[in-house]
C-alpha cells in the first residue's frame, strides 16, 4: 500500500491495510467508481429524465463512497471537520491506482446507452444484496450507514427496473442490443464478489456478515426474480466468467482505470494535494 498524497499534518486514524479498512474500501471504490462512469451521461443521455437519473445516481455513488471514507478516519457525524475531510480526500483521491479494491466491471467505460443502463441494473442489484446483509453488521457504524445508503438505494432500483422493462419490450432490434449489453454485464458482475484482502476476519467477526461467495448466490436469486418476468433470465448462464474481469479486489485493474479514469478523476486533486477548496 503506498503512502497517501495527503495534505502536511493528515494522519489516517486506521491503517488502510487492516481488514475493516479493506472492507470499506471495497464499499467506497465501488460507489466511487460507479458515479464517476454514470455521471458521463450528465447533459448528453438521450433523454431529459434519463439525463436527470443518472446525474441523481452519480452523485449519489460518490457521496455515498465519501461517507463509507470518513468510517475508515473516524465517524461519519465528524465528516465536516476539515482534518477528517482531508483524510477522507487523501483517501478517495490520492491512492495510486493499485491501491483501489473496486471490480473492474465499475470501471468499463460507459459505451452506448445499453451498456451503462445494463451495468446500472445488474451492479445496483449487487449494492443492493450487499447493503441488505450489511445492516446486520457487527461493526454499529457500518451497519447503521448500510441502512441509511440502503434506504436511498431503493430509488436506483426503481429506475432500473423500470428501464429493464422499456428496453426488454422494445423493438427486436433494441432488446436484441440489450440483451447483448445485459450479458457482458452478467458475465463481468462476477468480479463483484472476488474476495478482498482481509475478507475472511470481517467474516469472522461479524463485520461482514455474509461472505461476498454466499452474496453472489442472493445475488443471482434477486436477478433471477428480477429478469424471469421479460424472458431475459437466461443471461445468468455464465460457463466462465472472462479472466479480465478479475482482480479489482486485490488491485489489478485495466487500463479503462489506470490509463483514462484515474487520472481524469484526481487530477487536479493532484495538481494540490494541500489545496482547499
Amino acid at each position: 500500500m503506498t503512502s497517501l498524497r495527503a495534505a502536511p499534518g493528515v494522519t489516517i486514524a486506521t491503517a488502510l491495510g487492516a481488514p475493516r479498512s479493506q472492507l470499506l474500501l471495497v464499499l467506497g471504490d465501488d460507489d466511487l467508481v460507479t458515479g464517476h462512469r454514470a455521471s458521463y451521461w450528465t447533459g448528453v443521455a438521450p433523454a431529459i429524465e434519463m439525463d436527470l437519473a443518472f446525474a441523481t445516481i452519480a452523485q449519489d455513488g460518490i457521496n455515498h463512497a465519501d461517507l463509507w471514507y470518513q468510517l475508515i478516519v473516524g465517524s461519519e457525524l465528524s465528516g465536516n471537520d476539515p482534518q477528517v475531510r482531508a483524510a477522507v480526500d487523501a483517501i478517495g483521491l490520492g491512492r495510486d491506482p493499485g491501491d483501489y479494491r473496486h471490480a473492474i466491471l465499475c470501471e468499463r467505460p460507459p459505451g452506448d446507452i445499453a451498456f451503462s443502463i445494463a451495468r446500472h441494473i445488474v451492479v445496483d442489484h449487487v449494492l443492493a444484496t450487499r447493503l441488505d446483509a450489511l445492516t446486520g453488521s457487527s461493526d454499529r457504524d457500518i451497519a447503521g450507514l448500510a441502512g441509511k445508503i440502503a434506504w436511498e438505494q431503493r430509488y436506483h432500483l426503481r429506475h432500473a427496473v423500470r428501464y429493464l422493462g422499456l428496453l426488454a419490450g422494445a423493438e427486436p432490434a433494441q432488446r436484441s442490443r440489450f440483451t447483448r449489453a445485459l450479458e457482458r454485464v452478467v458475465a463481468e458482475a462476477f468480479g463483484l464478489f472476488e474476495s478482498f484482502a482481509g475478507e475472511a476476519e470481517v467474516v469472522a467477526d461479524g463485520t461482514l456478515p455474509v461472505a461476498h461467495a454466499e452474496l453472489r448466490d442472493a445475488w443471482l436469486e434477486r436477478m433471477q426474480t428480477v429478469l424471469a418476468p421479460h424472458g431475459l433470465d437466461g443471461v445468468l448462464d455464465v460457463d466462465e466468467v472472462p479472466s479480465d474481469a478479475l482482480g479489482g479486489r486485490l488491485g489489478t485493474h485495466s487500463r479503462d482505470f489506470t490509463d483514462e479514469l484515474w487520472p481524469e478523476m484526481t487530477t487536479l486533486y493532484r495538481s494540490d494535494p494541500a489545496a482547499e477548496w
